[in-house]
């Protein structure tokens, strides 16, 4: 369904939608659920959060790596970059660029395109990769995906269609690319995946549990708040007649775990694997007297007293999440698939490295081989080495000796069990 607007007041609503919808994920729906022979598999958050634990290193990999970033003119990087591990690179968004190193080297390699507007740029430099082709995808508003291999040359582009909306995140099949339509577009759909090819033709939707949530005018707006929340951010709105709502951002909504493509929506306790004919329920976060109600969904109402999982890493041996509680208190969780044990902690805390006695780790992103990454600034590493010296003689830890304050970040990354 195409829906136009009529006249001024739909104008400018559609215009907050899709300013807001630059900025956040927002999240009011799943797909239609469908019956499954795999055993559906239960987290047990309301008995973890009764007994806190510590959670170390060892329980999301056998080892740890040190990459100390290549620190030259060509890939400076600047403060609060992220990164995403491929197979035998590591990709570094900073600022307006997109960067590549060496994964067991930390080298630099290349540059991949760049924020413009000419024929080959895109509109902004983080990238989804697609491990069928191998090629890194950009979002070129407001209808284009940008290719580029992890060389850094131009693949060309491909066309999403864009009736009613243009998803926000993407996750890619042998022959089908599957988008998610955040809440926003939501209000112009009644669908929350949509399945299209690379002729830029649509082939199937989902449909989406949820209502639409109620529009809102630019002139309906009090306030807006940017509130970081573990890995994730929460744009909180405040509306003049004394409501609010959240949107989430920053987290990815669609993801692959071995080789099946996986998809939560925000304000929902289960994740499901997509198929053609529909979202299979997969792992539920049981969340008991914390569970947050379908009424209380975009508004976190009593926020204290109900937890939202959000940011989500799956691998062959564990499942990591994290979970709100409140602004702006955030825990983490492990869920170990072989023992069936869930165990949680305060997302300040991190994980203790109980492998080479290294400052807290934070996972910050995962990789499709199953390993665990997070990116530490230099002068913060060489802060802590300086306050823990007994450490400094682990030879794990050489790639952090001739770090200076002018250096690149290093990358510590997990080896998986």
């Amino acid at each position: 369904m195409n829906v136009k607007p009529k006249n001024t007041q739909e104008i400018m609503k559609k215009e907050w939608l899709y300013a807001a919808g630059m900025v956040c994920l927002m999240a009011a729906c799943t797909g239609t659920p469908q019956s499954s022979a795999d055993e559906l598999c239960s987290i047990d958050v309301a008995g973890a959060m009764e007994k806190p634990a510590e959670l170390k290193l060892s329980e999301l990999g056998a080892d740890v790596r040190y990459v100390a970033l290549e620190t030259t003119d060509s890939c400076l990087i600047g403060r609060n970059p992220n990164i995403t591990l491929l197979d035998k690179q590591i990709v570094v968004v900073s600022g307006k660029d997109c960067l590549l190193f060496d994964k067991e080297t930390g080298k630099f390699l290349t540059k991949v395109g760049h924020v413009g507007e000419d024929p080959e740029a895109y509109s902004a430099p983080a990238p989804t990769y697609n491990d069928v082709d191998g090629l890194l995808y950009f979002m070129r508003h407001p209808t284009t995906l940008q290719k580029y291999d992890v060389q850094g040359n131009y693949r060309g582009k491909l066309a999403i269609p864009n009736k009613p909306a243009v998803p926000s995140d993407f996750c890619f099949t042998d022959s089908l690319i599957i988008g998610h339509y955040n809440g926003l577009a939501m209000s112009y759909s009644a669908s929350s995946l949509l399945f299209f090819n690379e002729a830029g033709e649509r082939v199937d939707t989902i449909p989406s549990l949820f209502p639409p949530m109620q529009e809102k005018a630019v002139e309906d707006i009090a306030s807006i708040s940017v509130l970081k929340q573990g890995n994730a951010g929460l744009l909180l709105s405040r509306f003049k007649n004394g409501e609010s709502s959240i949107n989430v951002m920053g987290i990815p909504f669609l993801w692959k775990s071995g080789g099946k493509v996986r998809f939560k929506e925000s304000f929902n306790d289960t994740i499901y694997t997509v198929e053609r004919n529909g979202l299979v329920p997969s792992i539920a976060f049981a969340t008991g007297k914390w569970h947050l109600g379908d009424g209380e969904r975009g508004t976190f109402v009593d926020s204290e007293n109900r937890l939202l999982v959000s940011c989500i890493y799956e691998t062959d041996d564990n499942v990591f999440f994290q979970c709100f509680q409140g602004y702006p208190k955030t825990h983490n969780g492990i869920y170990d698939r072989k023992a069936k044990t869930t165990r949680m902690n305060d997302e300040k805390e991190g994980f203790t490295d109980d492998l080479t006695g290294f400052m807290p780790f934070r996972p910050k992103t995962c990789s499709l081989q199953g390993e665990y990454g997070m990116i530490v600034e230099a002068g913060d590493a060489m802060d802590w080495l300086e306050e823990n010296p007994e450490v400094t003689e682990n030879s794990k830890l050489a790639a952090l000796k001739n770090l200076t304050e002018d250096s690149n970040p290093v990358v510590v990354i997990t080896v998986p069990k």
